[in-house]
């Protein structure tokens, strides 16, 4: 039966689901966090060419064993709740950039936040799916470096904004814009979305191509 993913931002109790998930199947090369996920996300959908589902989903797990799901049901609901969550990131920047921010943690110490998932997790969607990230011109290249920054602790601590959150998610709008300037004037803006026409189910054929049955490719 077809269906459409809701484009609406999260509830807390989806981010709470996602975050169990992650916390039961995660391994140290994956996404582990909803932070990171928020990252990850955001350098996927900002790329001026769309990423097909097998590169981000095996990038998301780290690249190797997927998850072995219990149940056909807690799948679904955490691939639908990735794809919506993917879908309101690129519906905010490219309608709404104004309004756009990124899900940063909360600092162990209760003060201020920690940005730190969100990097790791924006640099792995930007730097293990595609390779035009190299070759930007030098004004994005260097937002794209200011978050690479905030991996080594030496460079973060050194000439840091004063809000960090404020010029994180600045440098994510400016990345976004350089990329949807290089898109083909024949994708248009509303393909930066995902939508599911028929439900995907661990019989159904894998969404990557590959032939196989999900069960058998991207689902194991």
């Amino acid at each position: 039966m077809a269906y459409t993913i809701s484009n609406d931002p999260l509830t807390a109790e989806q981010f709470h689901f996602i975050q169990d998930q992650l916390d039961a199947f995660a391994i140290e090369s994956s996404v582990r966090t909803v932070s990171e996920m928020d990252g990850f996300f955001t350098a996927v959908v900002s790329y001026k060419d769309a990423i097909p589902f097998d590169a981000w989903y095996l990038s998301f797990w780290g690249g190797g064993d997927l998850p072995k799901w219990k149940s056909e049901q807690a799948y679904q609901t955490f691939f639908d709740s990735l794809i919506q969550h993917m879908n309101q990131i690129s519906l905010m920047l490219i309608d709404h950039p104004e309004d756009y921010h990124p899900i940063f943690n909360q600092a162990e110490d209760g003060e201020g936040l920690d940005c730190l998932d969100w990097c790791v997790g924006y640099l792995r969607g930007a730097t293990t799916l595609v390779s035009g990230w190299s070759a930007m011109p030098e004004a994005p290249t260097a937002a794209l470096n200011f978050i690479f920054s905030q991996l080594d602790a030496d460079k973060a601590s050194a000439k840091q904004p004063a809000d960090l959150a404020d010029a994180l998610t600045n440098a994510a709008r400016e990345l976004h814009t350089y990329w949807a300037e290089q898109r083909t004037d024949d994708e248009p803006d509303d393909s930066r979305t995902v939508r599911i026409e028929q439900k995907v189910g661990r019989n159904d054929p894998c969404l990557c191509g590959s032939g196989k049955k999900f069960k058998q490719c991207c689902g194991r």
